[in-house]
């Protein structure tokens, strides 16, 4: 069984990359098949949103359970889940019972790929260092952009019901292969806390700290940045290589992931080269918001692509940072409830992100921009903070 960072990283590549493909490839497919059997605009959001709803509400219970069963079991579960929920789309097809069945497994994709990637957190953390954290986020980072391209191309190919079936069986495969090469790395405790007394134990202000550099990442990149691009690229009239508004707009996204998955590793190993994952942090929040305000004054497509670049340059940094830092706090036997709280606080930004954004965008281009890199900057003497943290705890 792999123990080392390296191989543990290799190990969870397949789940963690197929969970985020899983969320990805029903975005291309849904809208439009909800609007070829008549479903309105509004529940298709509701679909759509209804993965990060459940997610949100699920993840600090997961993360516990994570540390009463171990990470590689709650893996497994989260694979197992991924199966039926593609069951579910698959069955929603053929079946043409689209509105109730998208929605069911919309919903339990929560819990799914909550169960993924908090387990894979966990692992991360009792594995130890940024570059097993670098490796297993951009995994995660890079799989639902991929989802983009292979939900449209794919379901063009094969029908949206093969695609499904597709899917499906890929994810049975990455939990065959997760069975035989994820090793149970959990802390030797004699008793498993109860699940009131784990979750009491977030309130640690330090943890705490962590949790809201998370929730500014999701809230700027995941919530802000993406929700919000399609409208930029329309109000500015924005081309890139010819391409139309949606194809401009999926071409200014991927830059943005993958820059982050293209950065992320370095930027975990030097964090543990120079046991700096805190100062990592603080500069990454600065160039975030450096992004963000060149998104907001760029007139062309090539210096919003810019600015994205940078916003990925600076997600690549937090990502791992926050994921070690949240190890050098917490006890070996927490680490699973602190990598619930840590999906908790990302997936709160991520929805609260588009609520700000669309709100904002009904009057101004730049704003909603602006304020958030001010936002993201209030969060740089919480880095600085856990700077202090760190030396302490190493």
């Amino acid at each position: 069984m792999p123990t080392s960072p390296r191989s543990l990283a290799l190990a969870l590549a397949p789940g963690t990359l197929l969970a985020g493909i899983a969320g990805g490839i029903v975005f291309p497919i849904f809208p439009i098949v909800g609007e070829q059997v008549g479903l309105s605009l509004a529940f298709i959001g509701v679909i759509l949103a209804a993965n990060r709803a459940a997610r949100v509400l699920c993840a600090p219970v997961i993360g516990v359970v994570a540390d009463r069963i171990g990470g590689r079991r709650t893996l497994l579960v989260g694979l197992a889940v991924q199966i039926v929920v593609m069951a579910l789309y698959w069955v929603g097809l053929v079946t043409h019972h689209e509105g109730a069945l998208f929605l069911a497994g919309r919903i339990l994709h929560g819990p799914g790929s909550a169960c993924v990637f908090i387990a894979a957190s966990t692992l991360a953390l009792q594995a130890g260092g940024g570059a097993t954290a670098a490796a297993i986020r951009a995994s995660i980072v890079i799989g639902v952009p991929i989802g983009f391209v292979i939900g449209g191309l794919v379901s063009e190919a094969v029908g949206n019901a093969g695609m499904f079936a597709i899917a499906d069986a890929a994810v049975v495969i990455a939990l065959g292969a997760a069975w035989f090469s994820v090793p149970d790395l959990r802390a030797p405790v004699s008793m498993r806390p109860h699940i009131l007394a784990s979750l009491r134990e977030l309130r640690d202000r330090r943890l705490v700290g962590v949790g809201g550099l998370n929730f500014a990442l999701g809230f700027a990149a995941g919530g802000m940045v993406l929700s919000t691009l399609g409208f930029l690229v329309a109000s500015r009239h924005l081309v890139v290589f010819g391409r139309d508004e949606r194809g401009t707009s999926g071409l200014l996204m991927a830059v943005l992931s993958i820059t982050d998955a293209s950065f992320t590793t370095f930027a975990g190993r030097y964090g543990d080269r120079h046991r700096a994952h805190a100062r990592v942090a603080a500069v990454s929040l600065a160039v975030v918001a450096l992004g963000l305000v060149v998104i907001a004054l760029a007139g062309e497509a090539l210096g919003t692509a810019g600015g994205i670049a940078l916003v990925g340059l600076g997600t690549a940094g937090l990502g791992p940072s926050v994921l070690v830092l949240t190890g050098a706090i917490v006890p070996a036997e927490r680490r699973g409830t602190a990598a619930g709280l840590l999906q908790l606080c990302g997936d709160a930004g991520g929805a609260l992100g588009p609520l700000v954004g669309t709100a904002l965008f009904a009057t101004t281009t730049e704003l909603p921009y602006l304020l958030t890199a001010g936002f993201v900057l209030c969060f740089v003497p919480v880095a600085v903070w856990l700077a202090r943290v760190e030396r302490a705890a190493t």
